[in-house]
C-alpha cells in the first residue's frame, strides 16, 4: 500500500507509544482459495451493504485495494502455476503459462526459464502478474519485442459482480476480456487466474551510458538530455530494443536492452548518432557493456536478485506519456527538457523513463490507453518518501509534484496521457481522457453490465466518479 495512506500509523518508525489504528485497511479478509470464496464474499457485501475490497500483492498507489471498512478478496495466495507447450486459438497459437492471482512477476520470471522461455514482466518482482500490472498495460523491458503485458494475455479466469464464474477470451466474454485487458484492476470482476503468451529465451547486450554535469557545467548536460530525448525514435522505433534511464539535475543514467543476440556493429550503428551528437557538444560520457545469455539473467543482474528484487515501495510518484512527435519536434522537445530541469531543480526528485515501440506487436484489440501506442517514451517524476521527516513535509513534496511539475509534463505532452498504474492519488488532470482516453464510454458500459450491484470501486477506476463519501468515511453508490 502506497506510504501517504498508511496515515502514520503501525509503521517501523512512529514512535511505539502512538496508537495502531487499521486505517484504510479492511477491517476483515477472506483468504481467496477458489471461486466460490470469491461469490461468498460478494454475496455477504452486498447482503450487509458492507464495502468490498480486492487485495492482490499491494502494489498500489491509489489505495484501489484498500478501503476504510472493507471486507478484502485476499487473491495473493492463489499461485498456479502450468506450463503449457502448445496453446491453440484463432488468435493465438504457441507456447504459454497459466499462473494464479498471487504470482508476482518475479516468480513468472523464474517459472517460464525452466522452459527455457520468457514473459513481459516490469522490473519490480513483486508485483502481480494478474493483478493491476497487466489489468492496468503493463510496461518493460520486453514492450518493444513483444507488446504491452495487456497485449500478452490469452484468458482471464474471474468472477463477475453478478457471481459468474467465468474464462473471458478474444472468442468468449469478449467485452470483459478487452477490458480486463488494458482497463485498469479492479473494477469489472475479481481476477483468479490468466494465460500468458509466453516467448523462447535469448542472449541479452545490455550497454550503460552515463554522463554528468560537474564535467562541462549544467547548459551542455541539460543539451545532453535533449539530444538523448531527440534519438529515441531512431534507436527503438521498429525494433525489439528497449532503453530505460534516469537522470537528476546533474547526472544522467540509461540502460539498454538490446535482444537475440543483435551483433555489434547492429549496437554501434543505433546507438552511433546519438553518440557523434554528444561529442560534437563537448559532452563527455562513459559506456560499459554487459552481456547475459538469457532475458532472466539480465533481470537479475539489473533489477534482481530474483524473485522480488530490490525497489523500494515508500515513493512518491506520477507519471506522462510522451509522444513521439514531441521530442522529434525540436521546440517541443526543448520545452519537455524544461519540464524536466523544473521537476529536478530541488534535489528532491528525480525523472525515470522507460523506451520501446510500444504499437509494434500484433494482438487482440484491447483497452490499453490509445496515447500508449503513440508514445516513445513514459516517464515517471519521483521523490522518496521521507519517514523520519513531518508528514507535512512529505506532503509539501507531494503537493509541488502534483501542483507544479505534473502540470509542467502536461503542458509539454499536449493531447497525451497518464500510466493508470502510476500516478498520484492527487492528480488533478482529467482522470477519463487520461487514464482511459477513447475508451471510457465502452468500459463504463462494461463496468455497470458486470458489476450491477455497484461493488467494485477504486480510486480513479471506471465509474468511480458515481461513488462519493461520507463525513465518517463511509463509501456510498450515488450513481444512476
Amino acid at each position: 500500500m502506497d506510504t501517504y495512506y498508511q496515515n502514520q500509523s503501525c509503521d517501523p518508525f512512529t514512535p511505539t507509544s502512538k496508537p495502531c489504528k487499521l486505517g484504510n485497511l479492511a477491517v476483515y479478509s477472506i483468504d481467496v482459495t477458489g471461486a466460490n470464496d470469491v461469490i461468498a464474499g460478494m454475496q455477504f457485501a452486498q447482503r450487509k451493504n458492507v464495502r468490498l475490497s480486492i487485495h492482490n500483492t499491494g502494489h498500489d498507489y491509489n489505495c484501489k485495494s484498500c478501503g476504510l471498512g472493507s471486507l478484502s478478496l485476499w487473491t495473493y495466495n492463489l499461485k498456479t502455476t502450468e506450463f503449457i507447450p502448445s496453446y491453440e486459438s484463432s488468435y493465438y497459437s504457441g507456447p504459454a503459462a497459466k499462473f494464479g492471482a498471487g504470482v508476482g512477476l518475479g516468480d513468472s520470471l523464474l517459472f517460464v526459464s525452466q522452459y527455457g522461455h520468457k514473459l513481459v514482466t516490469g522490473e519490480c518482482g513483486t508485483v502481480g502478474l494478474a493483478g493491476g500490472y497487466s489489468q492496468g498495460g503493463g510496461h518493460g523491458v520486453l514492450n518493444g519485442a513483444y507488446g504491452m503485458a495487456a497485449d500478452n494475455v490469452l484468458e482471464w479466469e474471474l468472477v463477475t459482480g453478478e457471481g459468474e464464474h467465468l474464462i473471458a477470451t478474444p472468442e468468449q466474454h469478449a467485452d470483459l476480456y478487452w477490458a480486463l485487458s488494458g482497463g485498469g484492476g479492479g473494477t469489472y470482476g475479481v481476477v483468479l487466474s490468466i494465460k500468458v503468451r509466453v516467448h523462447p529465451e535469448g542472449p541479452v547486450t545490455g550497454p550503460v551510458l552515463t554522463f554528468t554535469a560537474p564535467n562541462v557545467g549544467n547548459e551542455t548536460y541539460w543539451k545532453a538530455v535533449e539530444i538523448f530525448y531527440k534519438h529515441l525514435p531512431t534507436m527503438v522505433k521498429g525494433t525489439s530494443n528497449s532503453i530505460q534511464f534516469t537522470f537528476w539535475n546533474n547526472n544522467f543514467g540509461a540502460l539498454f536492452a538490446f535482444l537475440d543476440g543483435q551483433n555489434s556493429s547492429v549496437i554501434n550503428s543505433t546507438m552511433g548518432p546519438l553518440l557523434a551528437e554528444l561529442d560534437q557538444i563537448g559532452m563527455p560520457y562513459n559506456i560499459t557493456t554487459e552481456k547475459t545469455s538469457t532475458y532472466k539473467d539480465y533481470w537479475n543482474t539489473n533489477y534482481g536478485p530474483l524473485p522480488y528484487g530490490l525497489e523500494s515501495p515508500a515513493t512518491t510518484l506520477t507519471s506522462r506519456l510522451v509522444p513521439e512527435w514531441v521530442v522529434v519536434d525540436p521546440d517541443a522537445n526543448t520545452q519537455l527538457v524544461d519540464a524536466a530541469k523544473l521537476t529536478t531543480e530541488s534535489g528532491l526528485f528525480q525523472v525515470d523513463c522507460t523506451s520501446s515501440d510500444f504499437n509494434r506487436s500484433s494482438h487482440p484489440d484491447n483497452a490499453v490507453l490509445p496515447a500508449w501506442r503513440e508514445s516513445i517514451v513514459a516517464c515517471n517524476l519521483l521523490a522518496f518518501w521521507d519517514w523520519q521527516s513531518p508528514l507535512s513535509q512529505n506532503l509539501e513534496v507531494k503537493s509541488t509534484m502534483v501542483d507544479v511539475y505534473a502540470p509542467a509534463w502536461d503542458a509539454a505532452t499536449p493531447g497525451s496521457g497518464v500510466y493508470l498504474n502510476e500516478v498520484d492519488s492527487s492528480y488533478k488532470g482529467d482522470f477519463k481522457q487520461t487514464m482511459y482516453g477513447a475508451n471510457y464510454p465502452r468500459l463504463l458500459n462494461i463496468k455497470h453490465q458486470n458489476d450491477p450491484h455497484h461493488l467494485f470501486y477504486g480510486h480513479f477506476t471506471v465509474g468511480s466518479d458515481e461513488f462519493t463519501t461520507d463525513g465518517s468515511g463511509r463509501l456510498c453508490y450515488d450513481g444512476p
